[in-house]
């Protein structure tokens, strides 16, 4: 999952704009000279062989033909990733504006509510989070003969002793059905943890939770109706922040508008295949163990979500209120739960393209689901090279870049404006006003470029590596005492410093402007990431 859908778009194109300007007004400076020969210039400049080559300023420097073109070519690249994923998410917010009908899952064969096991994994959790998720079950609209609360622990034995404490003692405070275990035998991750809990919950209809998620009051009802031998349903999940931070706000408004309304409702509003990914996801036993069981890997979501599909199965999302889980309200946090999220796309896409691609699934499903999982990489990729590549273009000192990506670049402009526009009435809809909405929806575009700088070398590191080191995301109020540096995005910023002033030491004055346009996006990046 991605919450930073579509903002770098409006971030890739600033390297280029002050040096587009800067060079009209060269070259018009330089034609009034003759101002005879106005017109005959500037038609020369856009007749046809020109127009699709493009044109070049005065000012240009001297490059030959094949690094201009190698250039244009990994640029175009970019752009059309970047245009086809903005795409997809205007239809999204299409359908979510004009309020199609929602589909209704299958409601259940069976005249009495099935028994639900609810499987909430803790390592490393403080006893109020716990305390507070238990507490949250007293007001589940279902009746509390009919479901448990399963805490599974990997806690080391004098901790996990103190969780079973406080679960006993709530669950009989609560009057209702819950206990503590300690999972045993091998496992690196959460999955072996989910796997080992299916088999030794009381009931064969299985919901997996976070344990900082927010229930709605009819979550156990609409598992009942819509779980059954061949169907994984996904809940969905909206974010709340713990730490009123200005990121946490920033990032709230972003998994709301990009994540609940576009990847989720707009997914399954459009006919898309959904992947159920975090908290949310209930089964019954017997599917789960056909499909294979969760795998013992940091994206057990991502893998789960695959295997029912090829094991004949579907993923369902109703569209009622979604599960409420932490979002994280400093920058820090953010970038090690955002980083893992990369490295499960690139890996997951590793690991499942071929088995996708030789399935049985529908045409648009294969598709849909690749595109899915391969938004992460294709994501961070042009948010992290796009402004780059930008700037080597803006060197070539084009007035008028060659007709293809000019066509690209206008495209990408306009559906930029368009995925905005949708955006903000949404967003209009809940109190937000249109100058608001906008800034959001910049300031996320800034921060998405600062955390893919790190996120990249994740995403390269799923292509290779099956693991790495699982972190619980921090929350409350321990985001506050969990640092790391800010090297990646000093490295980055550093380059950019460095040619700019290069730039100015060889009074190559339209490229420093360019470059000093991204530095000044970054800048202002740090002070939104340390505010």
């Amino acid at each position: 999952m991605d919450p930073l859908y579509g903002n770098i778009s409006i971030i890739t194109i600033i390297p280029n704009v002050s040096s587009y300007l800067h060079n009209i007004s060269l070259y018009f400076r330089n034609i009034s000279k003759y101002s005879s020969n106005i017109s005959s210039n500037i038609i020369t400049c856009i007749n046809s062989s020109q127009f699709v080559e493009g044109c070049r300023g005065p000012s240009a420097p001297s490059m030959t033909s094949s690094d201009i073109f190698i250039i244009y070519f990994i640029y175009s690249i970019l752009l059309f990733f970047d245009l086809i994923l903005i795409i997809q998410f205007i239809i999204y917010f299409r359908k979510v504006a004009r309020g199609a009908p929602r589909r209704s899952p299958p409601k259940s064969a069976s005249a009495d509510p099935p028994p639900i096991s609810f499987i909430v994994p803790v390592k490393n959790e403080p006893l109020e989070v716990i305390a507070a998720m238990l507490t949250r079950f007293s007001d589940v609209d279902y009746p509390r003969d009919l479901f448990e609360v399963l805490i599974v622990s990997d806690d080391e034995p004098d901790y996990f002793a103190k969780i079973k404490t406080l679960v006993d003692a709530l669950a009989r405070e609560l009057g209702i059905d819950a206990r503590a275990v300690r999972r045993t035998g091998g496992g690196k991750f959460r999955g072996s943890a989910f796997n080992w809990a299916a088999e030794v919950a009381k009931y064969d209809v299985l919901a997996f939770l976070d344990v900082d998620s927010k229930l709605p009051r009819d979550i156990a009802r609409r598992i009942a109706g819509a779980v059954d031998e061949r169907t994984l349903l996904f809940l969905g999940w909206d974010g709340y922040i713990s730490l009123f931070t200005k990121l946490g706000k920033l990032l709230k408004f972003v998994y709301k508008y990009f994540l609940l309304y576009g990847a989720y409702l707009g997914r399954a509003l459009s006919g898309d295949v959904l992947l159920a990914l975090g908290s949310g996801i209930a089964l019954r036993r017997d599917l789960l163990r056909r499909a294979g069981g969760f795998c013992d890997c940091v994206a057990d979501d991502y893998d789960i979500s695959l295997k029912v599909l090829l094991a004949g199965g579907r993923i369902v999302y109703d569209g009622g209120a979604p599960i409420m889980v932490e979002v994280p309200s400093t920058y820090f946090a953010f970038r090690k739960q955002f980083a893992r999220w990369v490295f499960n796309s690139s890996y997951i896409l590793r690991r499942y393209l071929v088995k996708v691609l030789r399935s049985d699934l529908p045409l648009r499903s294969k598709l849909s689901i690749l595109l899915n999982v391969a938004q992460h990489p294709l994501l961070v990729t042009t948010a992290v090279f796009l402004p780059v590549v930008g700037l080597a273009a803006a060197y070539t000192g084009y007035i008028i870049p060659p007709l293809p990506v000019a066509i690209l670049e206008a495209a990408l402009a306009v559906a930029t404006a368009v995925l905005l526009r949708y955006v903000v009435a949404l967003a209009r809809r809940e109190g937000y006003s249109l100058a608001e909405s906008l800034a959001i929806a910049a300031q996320n575009g800034i921060i998405s470029l600062m955390i893919n700088i790190t996120a990249f070398v994740y995403m390269l590191m799923g292509f290779f590596r099956s693991s790495i080191t699982w972190r619980v995301t921090p929350k409350g109020s321990s985001q506050l005492a969990f640092r790391e540096n800010f090297a990646p995005e000093l490295i980055y910023t550093a380059a950019v410093a460095a040619v700019f002033v290069w730039a100015l030491l060889a009074h190559m004055w339209i490229f420093a402007l360019s470059a000093l346009s991204l530095l000044a996006v970054l800048l202002y990046g740090f002070y939104l990431i340390t505010g």
